[in-house]
This record gives C-alpha cells, structure tokens and sequence, in this order.
C-alpha cells in the first residue's frame, strides 16, 4: 500500500475540485487516478483494487478480504509510522524557522524604533537652529516695536499729535 500515492491522489482530488475541474469527489478522483496512472503503470493496478476494497460496502468487503500475514502488517505500520514521523519533523522544522523569523522581525521592529547617533545628533541640530531661529525672531519683534526705530505708519500717528498747535478743544 502506497500510502504517499494516495495522499497525492487526494490532494490532486482536492485541487481539481477547487479550481473548478471536477464537478464531485468521484469524478476529481477518477481525473487524478489518471494522471498518475500514467505517470506510475507498475503497481497502480494494485492500488486501484485496494482502494475498491477500501471503499466497497461492508458485505462486498467479505469476500473479498485479503488476510494479511502479521509481518505484512507490521510492515505497512511500520511504514505508516515512518511517514508519520518524517511530516512530523518536517513540520517541526518549518515551526522552528517561522519562529526564527518571527523573533527576527521583533528585533527588527524593536531596533527601528531605537534613535540612532545620527538621529540624536540631526535632532539636536534641529533644536540649536530652532532656538537661534526663535532668538533672532524675538529680537527683530522687539526692535521693530521699540518706537525710536521708526517703524509706524501714516495711520499710527497724526500730524495734530506731532504738532501741537495749541487750545484744542
């Protein structure tokens, strides 16, 4: 018994059904049988009939039941087991470096968000220009207010203030 033929029949069963190519199971079954019927001529024949037996009713299973020997049967467990066990350590194998990746982007993502020499450095640049932009300003406000400057307007002042003529009232 094949067991990683079947699997692939299957998952060819399932993939056919999916996109659309098999209107049911049966049929997605019958298309992938072909392509690994021609694929693999030797052997597929013995396939074929087992998984009729697998799949035939309970009273067609009688009579045509093949009685296995105990070594025959402790070597399909035996290669079960060593399938079983070699997805297993794929599996583990594949768990072990998401989980390597995934603590790589932590570490990542922890040390963008981390300032660097040059960010401290850019950023106190930005404030020393800031404080002597902030400085000038401040001084350039308090010239342009103070009065001897000269910095008013027509409108600020009216000629009857800057001379006085005498009695207004």
């Amino acid at each position: 018994m094949d067991v990683e033929l079947i699997q692939k029949i299957n998952n060819l069963a399932l993939d056919l059904m999916k996109q659309g190519l098999a209107q049911d199971r049966e049929e997605a079954v019958e298309q992938a049988e072909k392509v690994f019927k021609s694929k693999n001529n030797q052997g597929y024949a013995e396939l074929r009939e087992k998984i009729a037996m697998v799949e035939a009713p309970p009273e067609n299973r009688a009579s045509s039941t093949v009685d296995l020997s105990p070594g025959q049967v402790r070597t399909i467990l035996e290669q079960n087991t060593q399938f079983l066990v070699k997805t297993i350590k794929e599996f583990k194998e594949k768990i072990l470096y998401l989980e390597k990746d995934v603590s790589d982007l932590r570490t990542k993502i922890a040390y963008n968000k981390l300032p660097t020499v040059n960010d401290i450095v850019s950023a106190k640049k930005t404030e020393s220009r800031e404080e002597v932009v902030e400085a000038q300003k401040k001084q350039l406000a308090a010239q342009a207010s103070h009065p001897r400057v000269g910095n008013f307007k027509d409108t600020d002042v009216s000629i009857e203030k800057v001379f006085y003529m005498g009695n207004k009232r």
